[in-house]
């Protein structure tokens, strides 16, 4: 089981390591001289979601998040989204785009895409150890806000982490959620091809999936 780590200071001869090694591994496009890229964001995405159980709760994950480079199913400019790929069983996603301003969310000018995926009966789990009401399982709209609650909690805590690697605050829009897929998919940054999975395990069960597609660069 992983214990909790206290927020100590960036080490970043080592992010940058292990930027190297996981870029290799997954055979990530090129780097930037500054050692940022989309790798380097959704290991910021998975210190969030780690940060965010850690400090709300007593959870701890069964491993360390599995990060895989997947490419994207496009139709018509949009993500396919199909959260049945995730879980065998009724699955609930919630979506979030992260944009430069305002104005940029409002026109679906996107730096950023989050989609978080979680068993249905896993939801009130989940927000029981973050400290939330109980919420039925059997109730579609219950579980749509349930999902949308820790989307907002992951997404905040995102911010922050990219606040760190020193890029500009950007603004976040309110989840969209939806049960099994997303009929007409979801927007993404343009031109991107490929997405980030990571899979959180707790008790060595896959019990939450995040999805990421983001520019290489974001604003500094």
């Amino acid at each position: 089981m992983l214990e909790p780590t206290p927020d100590l200071p960036l080490d970043i001869t080592k992010l940058k390591h292990i930027i190297h090694e996981e870029s290799m591994r997954l055979g990530l496009r090129g780097i930037s001289a500054e050692g940022e890229s989309a790798f380097t964001l959704s290991l910021a995405l998975s210190a969030a979601v780690k940060k965010v159980f850690y400090e709300k709760s007593s959870t701890t994950f069964s491993d360390e998040p599995r990060i895989e480079k997947r490419p994207i199913t496009l139709f018509a400019q949009r993500m396919r989204v199909d959260a049945m790929e995730k879980f065998n069983n009724i699955t609930v996603c919630s979506v979030l785009h992260f944009g430069a301003h305002e104005v940029d969310l409002e026109k679906k000018k996107y730096l950023i895409t989050l989609v978080i995926y979680l068993e249905t009966a896993f939801i009130p789990e989940f927000l029981r150890l973050l400290q939330y009401p109980y919420i039925d399982s059997e109730n579609e709209d219950e579980v749509k806000d349930g999902c949308g609650t820790l989307a907002n909690l992951i997404g905040g805590q995102y911010k922050k982490e990219i606040s760190r690697l020193g890029y500009k605050d950007i603004m976040m829009s309110p989840p969209e959620s939806h049960i099994n897929t997303v009929a007409d998919g979801v927007d993404v940054p343009l031109g991107l091809t490929e997405k980030y999975q990571i899979s959180f395990e707790v008790e060595d069960v896959k019990r939450l999936v995040v999805e990421l597609v983001t520019l290489d660069m974001l604003p500094t």
